[in-house]
């Protein structure tokens, strides 16, 4: 009975040795001396770790903070860029509207520049018909601004339109042909010749008709061409106008690829006359040397059998000069 009840007393125990016991108290023993060196190390640890995440943290909302206050700034930024674009593109309309306006109204008092202008030089080139109103016109004070005038205006045409010439119905083709005219009007007088050879703006101007017969494109400005040769003409046969002609280089070689290039008859009629009263007036063999390489004798000869009978006449008229020029030298 007693023995039944020992074994139900130990049935849910061990037995263990006292050397196990003993082995298992040191153990224990030595665990509580090493647990706490080994928890407080890693403690420590943990510590260090945490404090250094801490640390990162504050650098991480410091520059959390740091960029948040640039991104405040740049958004400020926009949005006054925003602002002044759009106020620069309300501006820039109100420019634009404005330009249109103003390039309206400009175009506006262009016109009617040109419609006085051309009113009142047709008005001025009838005038010139008559050598009192010439020498009326001459006298003034203005005559120096107005010769002026004639050649900047002329050169400034030429410029402007010379890869889209207007057609001379244009209130301002009518305006320079009729500033033109009146030149030529002036060229008819003696004393209007003098003048355009002695005074300086006279000689300007002579230069610019120059240029205007090399500058004025082909086939297209033929009316204005035959004012300028007309004038030209007339000048040449006072002694200084011959004179100061002579003195423009390749003047006759000019007349001469006028005469070949343009179809104009009236305006290669007024290039011979040049050509002619250049050569007789001056008698000048290097002039006539000068006309035979760029219209030689063959050539001449072609034009006396043209189809335009003032042409045939003053061809053999030039033939006929230059022979007589050849034997005197």
């Amino acid at each position: 009975m007693n023995e039944k009840r020992i074994s139900g007393v130990f049935s849910s125990q061990v037995l263990v040795s006292k050397n196990d016991l003993a082995q298992l108290a040191t153990e224990v023993t030595q665990l509580k001396q090493t647990l706490p060196l080994v928890l407080s190390k890693r403690i420590a640890d943990y510590q260090t770790r945490l404090s250094g995440l801490r640390d990162e943290n504050d650098h991480l909302l410091e520059q959390i903070s740091k960029l948040t206050s640039e991104k405040d700034q740049w958004k400020n930024k926009y949005e006054t860029a925003v602002a002044d674009t759009q106020a620069e593109k309300q501006e820039s309309l109100r420019l634009r509207c404005e330009v249109q306006q103003l390039g309206e109204q400009l175009s506006r008092q262009s016109d009617y520049c040109a419609s006085l202008g051309s009113s009142c030089c047709t008005l001025l080139w009838r005038v010139s018909k008559r050598d009192d109103c010439i020498q009326a016109i001459l006298a003034g004070t203005k005559v120096d601004e107005f010769l002026s005038l004639v050649s900047s205006t002329l050169g400034s045409y030429v410029a402007a339109y010379r890869a889209d010439w207007p057609k001379d119905s244009t209130e301002e083709a009518q305006f320079i042909l009729a500033l033109t005219g009146t030149i030529t009007n002036i060229a008819a007088s003696a004393y209007g010749r003098d003048v355009l050879c002695t005074n300086t703006m006279g000689r300007q101007v002579l230069d610019t008709f120059i240029t205007v017969l090399t500058e004025a494109p082909c086939r297209k400005s033929a009316q204005l061409k035959n004012f300028v040769l007309m004038c030209l003409y007339n000048v040449s046969i006072n002694q200084k106008g011959a004179a100061l002609l002579e003195g423009k280089s390749g003047l006759v070689s000019l007349c001469a690829w006028l005469l070949q290039e343009e179809s104009n008859s009236e305006l290669r009629l007024n290039s011979l006359r040049l050509v002619q009263s250049l050569v007789w007036e001056n008698k000048n063999p290097a002039l006539v040397r000068e006309l035979r390489e760029v219209l030689p004798v063959s050539a001449l000869e072609t034009l006396s059998k043209d189809s335009y009978s003032d042409i045939r006449e003053l061809a053999l008229e030039l033939l006929s000069d230059i022979s007589r020029i050849c034997t005197e030298d």
